[in-house]
């Protein structure tokens, strides 16, 4: 019998032939596993997909077997955790079907955004409602401390309540669950929290607004109370798929098993191994028990590793291994073994950091700068880094620096945009209502809010009806506020976003404000407004509405939009944490000591540092060609110096994968020879004999010793000097002639690289 053609086989070139060429076509050039995940069509899913092992490639070819199969686009969702993984996978789908933009491929909190909007109405919501962002939200939840009168002080913070909130949320657990809450989360909450919970959200309701955390929860209260949301979300979606699986939490879980909970055709990838975000309510329990939840399940493994050498996945295997609570599974590559990995101790951070710095500038030919990557267990081990690199004239890139759309002048203009866009924001009323200045101070604010609570209005409205009063001392400023705002509409309509912008600083006066209080950073203030008013053209250019349905999009996008500067070609700097999802040529570790990696007290807490061991895993496994270890006999983190034995971990490494040297083992030993003996307080401590200092645990300086300086390369010591408890050592440095130098910036030169004897860790 002869097939009949749909819609898509009338358009397409070739017809039903021409479908069935395209879907065979997607799956090709994958491995068998790789081709039965991809080519799966009904029924639960889950795929365990080791680091490096294609995850990306097959979800997205997955999404194209299935429109090339004759499933409409429309009726598949896929969703991820960034705009950068959704941005990848919805542009590798694009590239292979016509039909791919008909898919919805986004994030989380894009799609419950995306349907929220569609569903306003019936959330108690308009469509145009607010997106706070973390500012916003710590901004309504002091106005709302500050109603309640609770007060605040180093023992209770804002950050704590904003801490409760988010937890509670992250569990799906709403203000009237107050039984469970209490039960789950007992005296660790802050003072009157659950008070606080219930009145802020009713102040976000209020004000038409949600912050990130309620576009998940508001979308989950939808499907799980309303039939009618949830009846055409289950009919729409019909083929539902989830990268990351295991950093999904509870609220994201029970959205996702009620949207599939009709047709069950819910795929998950993801890898409980690289499950590192617990902090944040991430549950790996999540993908080790989707079995569970669906008996019937295909699951599947894709344990083949195509980025790293064996080298590196055997080791990274073998640490991972130790963990009890995975998906059994064994990584391996068909890939050359590589060069062995290196492990480095140092005298301290800062000499950690130049053997760094200077292991990349000898290595410049073989691993250009922006394949090369330094990792850290916190953002506190960067200091040292980065002032190797600019000694060393290194380019380099920190992620996690702040970002474009969080700096103040930025954030000060989005206010004015997003009160135009959304009247009843009173989050960005008050951010701006006084920026410039004009005498509305926080006497005035407080008031207007009384106000806007008594008379259940937002603040705007009720600023505007106190204006049309002429109340006493501040109807005149109200006024004159609100014509300003009006002002401002008007420019919106009648010209585009580019335009708007200049208008937006003019009429405000926000330029010479910036001009008189920060003389010093206003032409890069003023660049960085230049550079708002392009984003704002280009993004009008690339759309079809205008005026203030553009402005409201537009805000939506760069509040979701999370992205980091993609043009930066030197060294990148971020924490492991940060490291997850990218991969890189050139690894370094550094501080691999218990204290940091694993951190603090984790070891006291079995799944505590199961979770450590997948970070460094991940870590790991982010190395494509060379991994090279280090940590410090002493170093300083918060002003605080620490004194810790390299890590626990390194001894998961088999022997055989370490480049190892005989030069090493005195420092190894006496390494080994200093932990041994508690009562010794003085091997990291000051001494008072000018003569002789100890200046690391595993050597002691004299005249006459040949010693490394991280600035002044190799030298001999020519003096031991005590100046006022400060021991320095004077050395002839080999070409540089003497220099006075603080001592515990020298280590022993050996005349080669240090590696260690891996039988002394």
């Amino acid at each position: 019998m002869t097939e009949k053609p749909d819609l898509f086989d009338v358009l397409r070139p070739g017809g039903i032939r021409g479908r069935e060429d395209a879907r065979d076509a997607c799956l090709v050039d994958l491995c068998p596993i790789q081709r039965e995940a991809a080519a799966h069509i009904d029924g639960p899913m889950v795929i365990f997909a080791g680091a490096g092992s294609g995850k990306t490639r097959v979800i997205t070819r997955r999404i194209v077997h299935l429109i090339e199969s004759g499933v409409p686009p429309w009726q598949i969702v896929a969703v991820t955790f960034t705009n950068k993984a959704a941005g990848e996978m919805r542009g590798r789908v694009e590239q292979l079907t016509p039909y791919g933009s008909r898919a919805l491929i986004t994030t989380f909190h894009s799609a419950c955004a995306r349907w929220l909007r569609e569903f306003a109405v019936e959330a108690g919501f308009t469509s145009d409602f607010t997106i706070y962002d973390d500012s916003d939200t710590i901004s309504a939840l002091k106005a709302v401390l500050k109603e309640l009168e609770i007060k605040l002080d180093k023992n209770l913070t804002v950050g704590d309540y904003r801490g409760f909130l988010h937890d509670v949320k992250t569990e799906a657990l709403f203000p009237h669950e107050r039984e469970t809450i209490n039960a789950k989360y007992g005296e660790s909450m802050p003072v009157a929290a659950l008070n606080v919970y219930k009145r802020y959200q009713e102040v976000l309701a209020a004000s038409n607004a949600m912050d990130f955390d309620d576009l998940l929860m508001n979308m989950l209260l939808l499907l799980r109370n309303n039939v009618h949301v949830r009846t055409a979300m289950q009919q729409k979606y019909r083929y539902v798929l989830v990268d990351e699986y295991q950093d999904t939490n509870k609220t994201q879980n029970d959205l996702l098993t009620l949207l599939a909970a009709a047709h069950r055709n819910l795929c998950v990838v993801g890898d409980d191994d690289q499950s590192i975000y617990s902090w944040r309510g991430a549950s790996p329990a999540n993908i080790l028990e989707f079995a569970t939840t669906y008996p019937d399940a295909k699951a599947l493994k894709l344990e083949q590793n195509y980025r790293s050498t064996s080298t590196i996945v055997d080791a990274a295997s073998s640490v991972i291994a130790n963990n009890t609570k995975r998906a059994a599974k064994k990584l391996w590559t068909a890939n050359d073994r590589g060069d062995p990995i290196n492990f480095r101790i140092e005298a301290d951070e800062e000499v950690e950091a130049w053997a760094v710095a200077r292991s990349i500038l000898d290595e410049m030919a073989s691993y250009p700068l922006r394949d090369v990557a330094i990792f850290y267990r916190t953002n506190g081990q960067s200091r040292p880094l980065e002032e190797a690199l600019r000694r060393d004239r290194i380019p380099y890139r920190v992620y996690g620096a702040l970002r474009f759309f969080d700096r103040a002048e930025i954030k000060d203009l989005m206010a004015y945009m997003r009160l135009l866009a959304n009247p009843a924001d009173d989050v960005s009323l008050r951010r701006v209502i006084n920026v410039p200045a004009r005498g509305l101070g926080d006497t005035a604010v407080d008031q207007l809010a009384k106000a806007a609570t008594a008379r259940g209005k937002p603040m705007l409205a009720t600023l505007k009806q106190l204006a049309d009063d002429n109340a006493p001392r501040v109807g005149p400023k109200f006024r004159a506020f609100a014509e300003l705002l009006d002002e401002l509409k008007s420019q919106l309509a009648v010209g585009g976003l580019e335009s708007f912008v200049e208008s937006l600083v003019k009429l405000t006066g926000y330029r010479t404000w910036l001009e008189n209080r920060f003389p010093d950073k206003v032409v890069d203030k003023l660049e960085n407004i230049h550079d708002l008013a392009g984003a704002l053209a280009v993004f009008e250019e690339e759309g079809s509405k205008k005026g203030l349905a553009a402005l409201s999009d537009w805000l939506q996008s760069v509040t979701l939009v999370t992205t980091e500067d993609e043009n930066a070609q030197g060294v990148s700097l971020m924490t492991l944490h940060s490291a997850k999802g990218l991969e890189y040529d050139r690894v370094y570790i550094v501080g691999v000591e218990d204290g940091l990696l694993p951190y603090g007290k984790s070891t006291e807490d079995t799944a505590d540092l199961e979770e450590e061991r997948r970070l460094f895993y991940v870590g790991m496994t982010r190395a494509r060609k060379k991994l090279s270890l280090s940590s410090a006999f002493r170093r300083r983190v918060y002003n605080n110096t620490m004194a810790n034995m390299p890590s626990r971990f390194l001894k998961e490494i088999p022997r055989e994968l370490m480049a190892t040297d005989a030069n090493h083992k005195a420092a190894a030993d006496s390494w080994q020879h200093n932990h041994e003996n508690d009562d010794d307080q003085d091997d990291f401590a000051s001494s008072s004999k000018p003569t002789k200092q100890k200046v690391a645990a595993s050597y002691t300086a004299a005249v006459g010793d040949r010693v490394q300086h991280p600035t002044y390369g190799a030298g001999i010591i020519d003096q031991i000097i005590d100046e006022f408890g400060h021991v320095k050592a004077v050395v002839e440095f080999d070409g540089l002639g003497k220099r006075k130098v603080a001592t515990h910036h020298l280590e022993p030169d050996l005349g080669k690289e240090l590696t260690y004897d891996w039988d002394d860790i």
